[in-house]
């Protein structure tokens, strides 16, 4: 997407917007858009079900002996599962209201801590360590490519040797690439997911549907085809997508150990 702001007036437009919806008693809903959002053992369950998702192929051994990384953590929905795997858990957000919620949430969990950032990188309190994993979890997909890169730069500097870093972002629907599963698979994912969403947004307020419609809610789609360079040119790791999901590609990142 063209677009003549610079990264520093993306990320204040994007504070501006993170914070009036962690303002809500709704702020849940814009971290997991799930028409189950209100109901605590469904969140938990698609929380789990995204944090498998993030640490598929790692060695749990392994993990349980490093640190993680989380970019844009919300109001803390992964935080205490990841910390439970790992020897500690560091997230961070562009919206100190978030940061608030996911202390509030996480309140008492050992091995946890959260900083606010500027929205363009790492904040200086969490650039105190190596992580062997970086996550990015359905974070990406709210923002500008500019500003994609700009936080993954960041978040590579701090990356351990062997270590990885792990994101999503939006997949050009017009693109067929990579995408797995059979046509038919796909076509039953796509019509699922399309009536969770009509059940979310009917149930959404005035404010909500503002905050969701009207704002920059969703970033920019990438091509299968291009994410790896793109991702390749910003780190120089070794990148391996999966797209498992027609709207979604994942991808990870390895540094050379």
């Amino acid at each position: 997407m063209d677009d003549p702001r610079s990264n520093q007036d993306w990320a204040s437009l994007l504070k501006r917007e993170w914070e009036a919806r962690a303002a809500l008693p709704s702020r849940d809903l814009f971290v997991a858009s799930h028409s189950d959002w209100r109901d605590p053992d469904a969140w938990d369950r698609t929380a789990a079900t995204e944090v498998e998702l993030f640490l598929a192929g790692i060695d749990r051994e392994w993990l349980r002996g490093t640190d993680v990384l989380e970019l844009g953590c919300g109001s803390g929905r992964l935080a205490s599962r990841f910390a439970g795997l790992a020897r500690s858990y560091t997230g961070f957000d562009i919206a100190s209201g978030m940061v608030a919620a996911a202390r509030a949430r996480t309140e008492g969990v050992p091995g946890i801590r959260f900083f606010v950032s500027d929205g363009l990188g790492v904040p200086v309190e969490a650039r105190d360590r190596r992580y062997g994993l970086a996550v990015a979890v359905a974070v990406f997909i709210h923002c500008p490519r500019p500003v994609i890169a700009a936080n993954v730069q960041s978040a590579w500097e701090l990356v351990a040797a062997g270590g990885q870093l792990r994101l999503s972002v939006l997949a050009d629907l017009g693109d067929p690439e990579g995408i797995e599963g059979s046509a038919e698979d796909v076509q039953k994912a796509t019509a699922v997911l399309a009536d969770d969403m009509a059940k979310v947004i009917a149930g959404l307020t005035a404010e909500e549907r503002r905050l969701a419609f009207d704002t920059y809610y969703m970033g920019d789609r990438f091509r299968y085809r291009e994410l790896a360079p793109f991702l390749a040119d910003l780190t120089g790791g070794r990148v391996a997508l999966y797209r498992g999901d027609p709207g979604c590609i994942y991808a990870s990142i390895t540094k050379a150990g």
